[in-house]
């Protein structure tokens, strides 16, 4: 372990001893008195003789060339808010793409646009961007070393015309809208992008080497900012909202009635206070449930707005896992074993309440960053009756407390270091996880050393302390690249109370040397190939695992078709020690090889696809082989109304995997293995009709069956190898998932929402196999489906508005 320390030591100084320095634009805001009309036309005298940030580079296609039109960019600003204004040239300005999108998801969207990168605490690592499209759509979202928050939402405004000369776009962003130092002179980074759509083109102001590491850190400078305050930030999200539900089990309308509010409070400069009381989440897109037979805890996506807006800080150290709070609770199938003889099961929660959640996040001016989360949940109960209609309460999971405090250093040439713990505690039990993770990057930002190291402490009837860390070393930028990774989990590392992994007791080494051409050649845009090697190992007891060797290559050719090949294979053995669902067990799975390619066509077109496909086969004793086919088309019918439909199909045959386990009359485990047949096939269609650059109408229906055919069942032995037993029950499954999600959305007023949603879904598993697809389908549809039917409404209130035009 020395050694190992004293190399990388000695990585970093070497590292260290290397230099560079991006050139950085210098642009002067100047202050003015009376703010501009924001209108998108710019005859205000408030933008006459202002400093023009202008010559824009290429960042794509062509990294390094000169942007194809003239850009500029003025910057002025009062005590209130910072003003910007960018004009567009454009000598066709009828061929300006203008499709409509809903808020936030601009992306895709074949429309130019107009982006601002504003980095007021100047780190090089944490950014806020803010994004127009020539239609006139928002967009903003929070970039950290951790990546980026798509559901940062602020409120700030701006307005966009189209004319004779090309396109016009003002901002007016409020200091309550953004974080920056309490001090006399600001330099903040900047930096402004252009999207002309019909050529693929992206450019900036401070020209972005793709060939070096870090976005923000190649930022321009702003300076001329001077003795501005920060604000009050204190805004109310009051919300009411109503529900229609209708339950298969009971032919009566359900109805509610929720209310609550969430809270904005800037405690100073630098750190907000975020709350929500009395939340209300069920107008969440319902999940993409599948059917799981692998050994490992599926992970869904978080949706709700509270947990993944401002979360950055949260999410260092990988070990908050937000779905974690509110979840089932941890009695939720075992209840079932508290029936005694007449007792029926009458009610039982599937999930948590949450009662409350709140969260301080921030950074100082020395770059240190502070977050606090603290969410409670409510006792679950559930009730058991029997044949007299007498009922006890048993609680399936105590009142429970979730806990996070970070620490997060910024350090020069875009490192940092940051400190993690996270803590949930509930009656007779408490788990905590403490994580040290960094990144050191030496002043070229060609090399860095990244790391964390991890302890995992369980207080119940036993104490249990387990550890994992990582270390990986590597060369970040340039056209050749590589890496190095080794990584431990103990056989007791578990975070899994507020975090989420799949499994411990590993041992891993990996490394991968990639080949990146950044610019345009012959007929490609770019090319990226790479060769990825791991070999992985059991903690304890130290047993080989794996071997696996992968390569890929990806290029967008110059028509903008994006494609990509893959190939990888275990050219010997492996060893699942998790598939057995038993400590201590183990399966052996012969060699396989897979491969597979993908290509996505040009999204300015009216029809587009994308395209997937794959193989795999494992050796010819086991006969196994399966394949994948998506295809995903998407039609623009116009600048406002988009059709995408998915499907995806997958079939594998003659696959090996866990089936059931029983204790036999001789108190002797059996663990049963199967042969099937497996198929999945999932449809989606998602439909968006845009009105107007504030409200939508969005569709997404999916339809998801796959079943599990047994063929042959087998008696897994302890040497990990499979034989003959005279098993034969039905483990044969039939699962399907059917969910409508229709929402209507108006953003009436800023940062306020109506939002009407219908949610239809049906779920049905069955052991009988049904081979034809309409005979399931009609079979699926015979099922009584759950329909729910939501408005709500949310308003901001602003304290600034208030204290301006209010008199109190």
């Amino acid at each position: 372990m020395k050694k190992i320390i004293l190399f990388i030591t000695f990585l970093i100084f070497i590292s260290f001893s290397l230099f560079s320095q991006n050139d950085k634009k210098v642009l002067e805001a100047i202050k003015i008195k009376k703010a501009p009309k924001i209108d998108g036309v710019l005859n205000d005298e408030v933008w006459k003789n202002i400093p023009i940030a202008n010559d824009f580079i290429q960042y794509e296609p062509f990294n390094g060339k000169v942007a194809t039109f003239d850009t500029e960019v003025k910057v002025i600003y009062n005590d209130e808010a910072i003003f910007i204004a960018a004009i567009m040239y454009d000598p066709y300005p009828d061929s300006i793409l203008l499709e409509l999108g809903k808020r936030d998801e601009i992306d895709n969207i074949n429309s130019d646009a107009f982006a601002i990168n504003l980095a007021p605490f100047n780190d090089d690592l944490n950014a806020v961007e803010l994004r127009v499209s020539a239609s006139g759509v928002q967009l903003d979202r929070f970039h950290s070393p951790t990546g980026v928050d798509q559901n940062w939402n602020p409120v700030w405004q701006s307005a966009v015309k189209i004319n004779d000369k090309g396109w016009v776009v003002e901002f007016k962003i409020p200091y309550s809208a953004i974080r920056f130092p309490n001090k006399k002179e600001q330099v903040w980074g900047i930096n402004f992008w252009r999207n002309i759509k019909r050529y693929r083109e992206w450019s900036t102001y401070n020209f972005i080497d793709k060939e070096k590491n870090g976005i923000i850190t190649q930022s321009a400078k702003l300076i001329g900012i001077h003795d501005i305050e920060p604000p009050l930030r204190l805004s109310f999200f009051p919300y009411i909202s109503g529900y229609l539900n209708k339950n298969p089990e009971n032919d009566k309308l359900g109805y509610s009635f929720n209310y609550g509010m969430d809270l904005k409070y800037g405690i100073n400069e630098s750190f907000t206070l975020d709350m929500t009381l009395i939340p209300d989440f069920g107008q969440v897109q319902s999940d993409d449930e599948i059917l799981n037979l692998s050994p490992f805890e599926v992970r869904y996506q978080e949706k709700r707005q509270f947990f993944t807006e401002g979360t950055n800080l949260f999410n260092k150290g990988g070990i908050f896992y937000s779905r974690r709070i509110g979840t089932q609770p941890i009695a939720y199938y075992s209840i079932s074993d508290s029936l005694q003889k007449g007792e029926e099961l009458t009610e039982n929660p599937s999930s948590t309440k949450l009662i409350n959640a709140t969260k301080i996040s921030g950074r100082t001016q020395q770059g240190l960053g502070i977050g606090i989360f603290n969410a409670m949940t409510s006792p679950a109960k559930a009730i058991i009756s029997d044949s007299l209609g007498k009922e006890r309460v048993i609680e399936t999971q105590s009142f429970t407390n979730y806990n996070i405090f970070v620490l997060d250093q910024s350090l020069k040439n875009n490192s940092f270091v940051s400190l993690i713990n996270t803590n949930v505690s509930r009656k007779d039990y408490s788990a905590n996880v403490t994580a040290t993770t960094f990144s050191l990057m030496e002043s070229s930002k060609k090399y860095s050393i990244d790391g964390d190291l991890l302890v995992s402490q369980k207080y119940a009837d036993a104490t249990d302390i387990g550890y994992s860390y990582e270390i990986n070393v590597g060369k970040r930028s340039g056209n050749f690249q590589y890496d190095l990774e080794h990584s431990v989990e103990s056989d007791k590392y578990d975070p899994n109370d507020l975090g989420y992994l799949q499994s411990n007791n590993e041992m891993n080494f990996e490394g991968g040397i990639s080949y990146i051409i950044f610019k345009p050649f012959w007929k490609f845009l770019n090319l990226n190939t790479r060769l990825h090697i791991d070999y992985s190992m059991n903690y304890l007891p130290r047993e080989y695992s794996s071997f696996i060797i992968n390569t890929h290559t990806s290029a967008t050719l110059k028509n903008h078709f994006s494609l990509g090949f893959y190939v990888g294979g275990s050219p010997i053995e492996k060893v699942d020690f998790y598939q057995a669902r038993v400590k201590g067990w183990k399966y052996n799975l012969p060699s396989n090889i897979w491969f597979g390619t993908w290509m996505s066509s040009d999204y300015r077109k009216k029809i587009a696809l994308d395209t997937r496909f794959s193989y795999s086969h494992v050796d010819y004793s086991h006969k196994n082989s399966s394949f994948n086919i998506s295809l995903s088309p998407r039609i623009r019918l116009s600048d406002k109304f988009m059709i995408i439909y998915g499907l995806d199909l997958n079939k594998s045959k003659n696959q090996y995997g866990y089936a059931t386990q029983f204790t036999d009359t001789s108190a002797k485990l059996n663990i049963i293995f199967g042969k099937r047949d497996q198929q999945t096939l999932a449809n989606t269609i998602n439909s968006t009709y845009i009105f107007n650059n504030k409200s939508s109408l969005s569709f997404r229906l999916r339809h998801y069956w796959s079943i599990a055919d047994y063929k042959e069942f087998f008696l897994l032995k302890e040497d990990g190898y499979l034989t003959a037993t005279d098993y034969n029950e039905n483990n044969d499954i039939n699962f399907n998932i059917f969910n409508i999600d229709l929402i209507y959305s108006w953003h009436f007023a800023p940062g306020s929402i109506i939002s009407v949603v219908w949610k239809n879904s049906i779920y049905n598993v069955e052991d009988e196999i049904v081979q034809n697809l309409f005979a399931n389908i009609d079979n699926t549809f015979s099922i009584p489906a759950q329909n729910s039917f939501s408005i709500k409404v949310l308003y901001y209130l602003d304290y600034q508005y208030f204290k301006k035009n209010i008199n109190f």
